[in-house]
């Protein structure tokens, strides 16, 4: 799998902020997720805003993605939706402070569970000094469409929980077809049982076959000690516990 550097021609990752400060874009809504039977298709719509009081001239290019296991996205062939999927205008400019709307179309194919695919909406490159060197940058924006097909689903998912650390370490593992998204919590008991900490989880997305590697850091910091955790997850296909022991150093 290929690592996207989104926003970037040069691989510079600790400018991406830089290039970003340099467009002020809005997706509504963030994303999109289809379900549909094999043959079946749908249409939404979304709007990009320009924040910024200047004209903002944007190109659409589809890619195939997945999650690696910190969440970052990165091109991956496996689950491809892209060639299922319709984005109109492919090129628009968005005027000083204002929106346009962009039609997505999607058409189920054959296969099964989640395909996904990556809209992106790149800006003209511009320039960027950094410590004396100058470089082009191409702010982007991505909206992550998801389909999961109807009537294939294989919905499994695995949680584990607990070690050493002032954060508390998770692995999601999702070995299922579909794409799994679960919030809850983790509770953090202490050696006589009472509950000392509740660390939330939001929407936490875990790609079928991939897994997520989490780290919650409680606030304030916990005492040092053994702790014992019980994890609640909830997500579209079920609920979700786990157990385990947490060392503070």
């Amino acid at each position: 799998m290929k690592r996207l550097a989104l926003g970037l021609n040069a691989l510079f990752l600790a400018l991406l902020p830089l290039a970003l400060a340099q467009a002020d874009l809005a997706l509504s809504p963030a994303r999109l997720e289809f379900a549909l039977p094999f043959g079946g298709s749908a249409e939404e719509r979304v709007v990009l805003k320009n924040g910024l009081l200047r004209e903002e001239a944007l190109q659409v290019r589809l890619l195939p993605f997945a999650l690696d296991p910190r969440g970052n996205v990165v091109e991956s062939p496996k689950r491809n939706l892209c060639p299922h999927l319709e984005v109109a205008p492919t090129a628009l400019v968005l005027p000083p402070g204002g929106s346009a709307e962009v039609r997505v179309r999607v058409k189920a194919p054959q296969g099964e569970g989640t395909l996904a695919c990556l809209v992106v909406f790149s800006t003209s490159p511009r320039p960027l000094e950094r410590g004396g060197v100058r470089l082009s940058v191409r702010p982007e924006l991505g909206l992550a469409v998801y389909l999961t097909l109807r009537g294939t689903e294989r919905p499994a998912f695995r949680a584990k929980v607990g070690g050493a650390g002032e954060s508390l370490p998770l692995l999601l593992e999702n070995p299922g077809n579909v794409l799994e998204r679960v919030s809850g919590e983790a509770r953090v008991f202490d050696g006589e049982g009472r509950e000392v900490a509740r660390l939330p989880l939001e929407a936490v997305p875990v790609f079928p076959g991939g897994y997520r590697e989490l780290f919650l850091r409680p606030d304030p910091p916990l005492p040092r000690g053994r702790y014992r955790v019980a994890l609640i997850l909830e997500g579209a296909y079920g609920r979700y516990a786990a157990e385990g022991t947490w060392d503070v150093p």
